[in-house]
């Protein structure tokens, strides 16, 4: 099976993605078996070693699969478990933000943990840049964005934030051509109200983007938003 690339195209990532989740779901693949390796994926989409990655670290992330140490990767059992899929064509992705409410709290240099080496394919002892930033609204902290770029984006600790991020990734030709997105609602902890900075039980909702340029991930940010005035708004062009 050849994946199709081209202009309006889903990213070829994503269309393996589609058809593997295809196959976990009508048994091709069943639970507890392994899937095909990345040579053997590679043979029969035609495609290459960092798009067969992308797409499996995307199953890792939902839950799908699991990598097994000497053994390779597992199908998982998935229970109660209710999934949306949103499939469009589009130009261009943009933020839509007050930059006037934002503030920048930290731009620092870490190593990155699992999940985001993992995603940028990186090993994990390589220096990422860190970004933190909060919105903030009549003194009131609603959102803070906790973001990490891939070490290929040629931006460092001394440039200013406090813009547009995509922006800045267009400027530099690392403009964001496609997202994934994970969002989730819960109850903030004591370590999620003393960033927010308030005492009382508040529900806080949670975004974990994965930010593709021409289908190689440069961005992942990890948001928190109070649940109070938070909007999801999703446009498909």
């Amino acid at each position: 099976m050849k994946l199709v690339s081209g202009v309006g195209e889903k990213p070829l990532w994503s269309q393996l993605y589609d058809e593997l989740v295809e196959r976990i779901q009508n048994g091709t693949y069943k639970e507890g078996e392994m899937l095909p390796t990345e040579m053997e994926v590679m043979d029969e989409f035609g495609v290459s070693r960092m798009t067969v990655r992308q797409a499996m670290n995307k199953l890792i992330s939902d839950e799908f699969i699991k990598r097994m140490r000497g053994k390779g990767t597992v199908v998982l059992k998935k229970e109660y478990t209710i999934g949306t899929t949103l499939k469009s064509t589009f130009n261009g992705i943009s933020e839509k933000n007050n930059h006037k409410n934002r503030k920048v709290i930290s731009v620092t240099y870490c190593k990155p943990s699992k999940k985001v080496a993992e995603f940028f394919n990186i090993d994990l002892n390589k220096d990422v840049l860190r970004i933190v930033r909060q919105n903030v609204i009549e003194d009131k902290i609603v959102s803070i964005h906790d973001t990490y770029l891939n070490p290929i984006v040629p931006l460092d600790d001394k440039e200013d934030f406090k813009g547009s991020l995509y922006e800045k990734l267009k400027a530099i030709n690392f403009a964001i051509t496609s997202i994934n997105e994970k969002i989730s609602c819960s109850l903030m902890d004591e370590s999620q109200k003393l960033l927010f900075n308030i005492s009382r039980d508040e529900a806080i909702m949670c975004r974990e983007r994965r930010g593709y340029s021409n289908e190689r991930g440069v961005e992942y940010t990890y948001s928190m938003y109070l649940s109070t005035g938070y909007e999801l708004v999703i446009d498909l062009m």
